[in-house]
Parts: structure tokens; C-alpha cells; sequence
């Protein structure tokens, strides 16, 4: 019988270590880059500013992303579509090439980082290709950067944010736990084109 009690008592204690055990994370490798990735061209404008975001295509996914002020780089407002070339290390950093245009109109941009010519904004946005490129998703990388109210950089956050929403999926949940503003509900909150709208007060919100 002391046996039994005792088998009862360690199967209760494995159980509530099991329970109470921390939650572990799961390593997420990146799927390696081709050497030519097909890129969107998006040129907007942020308080006044113009703006020229690329953003790699990976099984038509975000993979990364390079930009900064369009004044550095000169890319006709017709040109959607490019393609970056991966082009070896410089000092250990990965430079990349932007070809844009066909035929007569063809024309490379080398070394597109150094061109936009600001190294916060390349390590800003080296950050976040790193976390597109390990699978995050999309519309988490667009919620961290809307909360950049503070920073140095916040046009750059808005500007990368509004290019990014553009990739996300209707019907979309954001990120657990979110309430709404309006309704105080959490878990209500879903993208439809971009902006986030409440499943039980219709509440809405582009950012």
C-alpha cells in the first residue's frame, strides 16, 4: 500500500512539473536565399518625405527588405518589379544589386544599401528581413513597428509599415491578446486590406 502512495505521489509531482514547465521556443532556420530574388518597387511618400522600399519575393512571401529616402536613388515611378542580386561580402556584410528595367531601359544599381546612404536604416531594415526570412509573420513585424512612436527613426517605421500591410492576408488575427480600442475585447481583431477591424464592433483602424 506505501508502494502504491508513493507511485501516486511521483506521478502528481511529474505531472505538475510538466504543467508548470516554461514554455520553449522552437529554432526556425531561414530557407537559403537564391542568388536573384524578384523584388517589388514601392515608392510612397511619409510626412512630406519620399520613400523607395524593396522588398525580396520568396515563394511570393517577403523575404527582405532593403530602402531608405528616394533622393539617393533614382528609379523611375513606372519600375514595380526588379531583381536583387546577392554579390558577395564587404567587410562581412552581404552587399546586394538592384536591376531594374528591360532591354534599352535595363540599368544595375550597385551596392543598394550604400546608396540609400543612412546605416541606421540598413540596420533597421537588415533586422527585419531577419525576421521575415525565419518565418515571422508578417503582420507581427507590422505590429512592432507601428508601436516605434519614440524612436529617431519613426518615419522610417510608418513608411516600412505601410509597405508591409500590403502583405498581409485578409482574415488575419493579430497577435494574441490584443484587445480592441473601441470594445475592450481581446482576440477580436482581424486585417482586412491592411487595416485592423473588430469582429464584434466593427471597429477599424489602418494605422
Amino acid at each position: 500500500m506505501a508502494t502504491v502512495n508513493i507511485d501516486k505521489k511521483i506521478t502528481a509531482w511529474k505531472l505538475s512539473v510538466k504543467l508548470n514547465a516554461s514554455p520553449t521556443f522552437k529554432d526556425n532556420h531561414a530557407i537559403k536565399r537564391p542568388q536573384d530574388l524578384v523584388c517589388h518597387i514601392h515608392q510612397v511618400k511619409v510626412k512630406g518625405e519620399s520613400w523607395t522600399i524593396l522588398i525580396g519575393l520568396l515563394n511570393n512571401r517577403p523575404y527582405e527588405m532593403f530602402g531608405g529616402l528616394s533622393k539617393f536613388v533614382e528609379i523611375p515611378k513606372k519600375c514595380k518589379l526588379g531583381t536583387l542580386t546577392k554579390n558577395g561580402k564587404v567587410d562581412g556584410v552581404s552587399t546586394y544589386n538592384l536591376t531594374i528595367g528591360e532591354g534599352d531601359d535595363k540599368m544595375a544599381i550597385k551596392d543598394i544599401v550604400n546608396v540609400f546612404d543612412n546605416p541606421n536604416y540598413g540596420s533597421f531594415t537588415r533586422m527585419i528581413s531577419l525576421s521575415l526570412r525565419h518565418g515571422t509573420p508578417v503582420q507581427y513585424v507590422v505590429e512592432q513597428l507601428q508601436k516605434d512612436k519614440y524612436s529617431d527613426i519613426t518615419s522610417f517605421s510608418k513608411v516600412m509599415a505601410r509597405v508591409l500591410k500590403e502583405y498581409i492576408q485578409d482574415g488575419l488575427v493579430a497577435a494574441a491578446g490584443t484587445s480592441c480600442p473601441n470594445c475592450k475585447v481581446e482576440n477580436t481583431l482581424v486585417y482586412q486590406e491592411g487595416c485592423l477591424t473588430c469582429r464584434d464592433c466593427g471597429y477599424s483602424k489602418c494605422g
